[in-house]
């Protein structure tokens, strides 16, 4: 399944975000964005093979301007809410997404060496 690339090239593609979005790692040095898979329950199969996937995610925004990072998390978490079920595709079929929430609203991490960390979770119903 392709999501997570896929989520990963939409954020990448919006104007106010870094042009490298990382998967689990953000750049300890500079301006960035990670995207970190968590785990989730799959609690809806279907007779004829498919099921509902939630894929759980942190997201992780780092920056050196404290305002600018909560800016940016609260900018992702309004962008990842509001997507239509045609915004993020599969580039080989192999899921479709029905829908997309932040479970855990953005928080301040902490201060670090380069300036603050941002954290929010999200998850997404997957139709595989």
């Amino acid at each position: 399944m392709d999501f997570l690339h896929a989520l990963k090239g939409f954020t990448e593609g919006l104007a106010y975000t870094p042009s490298t979005v990382g998967i689990g790692l953000y750049q300890e040095n500079q301006n960035s964005i990670a995207l970190r898979p968590s785990p989730a329950n799959i609690n809806e199969r279907y007779m004829e093979k498919s099921k509902i996937y939630p894929f759980n995610f942190q997201l992780l925004v780092h920056h050196n301007d404290n305002m600018a990072a909560y800016e940016m998390i609260e900018r992702l978490q309004t962008e990842y809410e509001n997507l239509s079920n045609e915004a993020i595709t599969s580039s080989d079929g192999s899921f479709h997404l029905v829908s997309f929430q932040c479970t855990t609203t953005p928080n301040f991490v902490q201060k670090t060496g380069y300036g603050t960390l941002w954290t929010a979770i999200f998850t997404a119903e997957l139709y595989v």
